[in-house]
């Protein structure tokens, strides 16, 4: 990224960040996402985004609301008690009450815009736009790969009237085009990345302590993976590639942060693996950002991702990272130089990448500061900026159409 432009580091290709245009009145957006976690999951990735979104968008000129399509459960009561105040729509994620219930939403609520977030969300959200004429943007956040193909028809129908839509990488970009039929012209990369300001830093006595805490003694070599547990975050390949770094530090143990459906399988699979000693699943932790910088190698297996929050986390608090090249990771991460990278799946090269980067220091300094400098290409005041801006375009565009004569 650079002044004024979001660039996606792949290809290089500028998106041009306009200048505000002027208004009389605040733009009511409202953010409507799926959920803001799973059955057991906490948070997932988008929750954590609007955690720090929605204080900073600038209040005088945005007065932006948050929705879940589902109803309050565990993971919308940590939203609340971290000070927000989501509406609901309530009901299941075909469920035409959920058209009905939006509708009021926009009514009531004059809004001006939809940033819509997951497929339920997007789905009745630019029914619902349609219905209103109210300006929708597609979020996506995934490159799934494929769409179901009961699925496709309504994404094929939508696609056509999808005028504004950003994608948390270039991969999840061309999944939009192909996966979602959206029109190239309308999809823009947007990485999520994060307000470095709000990194908290550990001291090395904090380190220590939390280490010996979690029964890591001074000799011990941490990895940790950070995340939800879901069969595609690539923990299993972790475990696997765990048994044989054990077979050169025995005293390597591989810290699991995160929640999720997958959660139990995991458990039974590190019995199978005979890795009780090994694997420490620390659960859900708010303190997440603090954990990371206790990690001596910051380990992200997974095969499919958008590009996850955590990766900006690891990146501001300069961890050394070995990383699949799944999606976003092998965009903003280059080989040898911010990580050691590895093709997802691939075990035996993920085992060998640790193995190399425990063994010697100071590849680990190199990577860790250029990790650092990485982060400041991510600053999340320019993915704000941009998302007002799209803002202020949508509305001007909008300002234009409806008032001809004032062009």
């Amino acid at each position: 990224m650079t002044n004024g432009t979001c660039v996606n580091p792949r290809n290089s290709r500028p998106l041009p960040v306009t200048k505000p245009t002027p208004s009389d009145r605040r733009i009511t957006v409202l953010q409507l996402c799926e959920h803001f976690g799973g059955r057991d999951a906490s948070l997932h990735g988008v929750a954590r985004s609007f955690q720090w979104w929605m204080p900073a968008f600038d209040t005088v000129r945005y007065r932006v609301l948050l929705c879940s399509r589902k109803g309050r459960d565990k993971a919308a009561l940590v939203m609340e008690q971290a000070g927000l105040s989501p509406l609901y729509l309530g009901f299941g994620a075909m469920d035409p009450r959920n058209l009905f219930s939006l509708l009021k939403i926009l009514r009531r609520e004059s809004v001006d815009i939809i940033h819509a977030h997951g497929y339920g969300a997007c789905t009745w959200g630019r029914v619902a736009g349609l219905l209103t004429g109210t300006p929708v943007i597609v979020h996506e956040r995934c490159n799934t790969h494929t769409v179901p193909w009961f699925q496709r028809p309504v994404e094929w129908l939508l696609g056509r009237f999808t005028r504004h839509a950003l994608a948390v990488s270039e991969s999840t970009r061309q999944f939009c085009i192909h996966g979602r039929y959206l029109r190239p012209e309308a999809v823009q990369v947007l990485y999520n990345g994060m307000l470095l300001q709000d990194m908290p830093r550990m001291t090395p006595d904090q380190i220590q302590a939390f280490r010996r805490e979690q029964g890591a003694g001074p000799d011990a070599l941490v990895i940790g993976v950070v995340g939800r547990l879901e069969s595609h975050k690539g923990h299993r390949d972790a475990f696997q590639a765990l048994q044989v770094v054990l077979e050169r530090y025995p005293r390597a143990v591989l810290w699991v942060v995160g929640d999720g459906t997958y959660g139990d399988v995991l458990r039974r699979l590190v019995q199978e693996l005979k890795l009780d000693e090994g694997v420490k699943f620390l659960g859900f932790r708010a303190d997440a950002r603090q954990i990371i910088q206790c990690f001596d190698i910051q380990l992200f297996p997974s095969h499919m991702e958008g590009t996850p929050n955590t990766l900006y986390e690891a990146l501001a608090a300069g961890n050394a990272i070995v990383a699949s090249t799944a999606d976003g990771q092998g965009e903003i991460l280059k080989d040898n130089d911010t990580a050691l990278l590895f093709v997802p799946g691939d075990v035996p090269v993920m085992a060998d990448q640790l193995i190399r980067l425990a063994g010697d220091p100071a590849l680990a300094v190199r990577l860790r500061a250029a990790a650092r400098r990485r982060a400041d290409d991510f600053d999340g005041r320019r993915t704000i900026s941009t998302m007002q801006a799209l803002y202020d375009r949508i509305m001007a565009a909008r300002d234009a159409s409806t008032h001809p004569a004032s062009r």
